[in-house]
C-alpha cells in the first residue's frame, strides 16, 4: 500500500492540498455547480464509500479505511463502472481526509463509488471524464 501519513489541522490540510496541486500546475476547485471543468475536485463524502482498486466491488479494497460521512476526497476525474444501485459513475480518488479519524489525511489512489460520495454531482460538470 503506498500513501503517506499525516495529522493536520483541518484547513492546513487543504491548504498543503492547494499548494501541491498550483505547484503542479492543476486546478482546485470545489464540487460546486462551476461553469468550466477542472482537472481535481475536493468533495466532501455526503454517505460513505470504500476506496477500490478498480470500479467494481470485484476488484477488492485498496486497503485503507472506507471514507464516512463528512470526510473529503479529492478526486480527478470520473468514469464508469459497475452500477451498485444508484448508478455507474465512480471517481478516481486521489486523497483522503478522515475527519472521522482525528484528521488522518492518506495520498492512497483508487475508485469511490460517486453516488456514495455526493450521489455523483461532481461528474456533472465540477471534473472531467476520465
Amino acid at each position: 500500500m503506498r500513501g503517506k501519513l499525516r495529522r493536520r489541522g483541518a484547513m492546513a490540510a487543504v491548504v498543503a492540498v492547494v499548494a501541491a496541486l498550483s505547484a503542479g500546475g492543476m486546478v482546485l476547485s470545489t464540487a460546486s455547480a462551476s461553469a468550466a471543468a477542472s482537472a481535481s475536485v475536493l468533495i466532501k463524502v455526503e454517505v460513505g464509500a470504500a476506496v477500490f482498486n478498480g470500479r467494481s466491488l470485484a476488484s477488492g479494497t485498496v486497503g485503507v479505511p472506507d471514507l464516512w460521512s463528512g470526510d473529503v476526497l479529492l478526486a480527478t476525474c470520473w468514469n464508469t463502472g459497475e452500477n451498485l444501485g444508484g448508478g455507474n459513475r465512480w471517481y478516481l480518488t486521489v486523497y483522503e481526509r478522515y475527519n472521522h479519524l482525528n484528521g488522518l489525511e492518506l495520498t492512497v489512489t483508487g475508485w469511490t463509488y460517486a453516488p456514495y460520495v455526493d450521489n455523483s454531482a461532481a461528474s456533472n460538470g465540477a471534473i472531467t471524464h476520465c
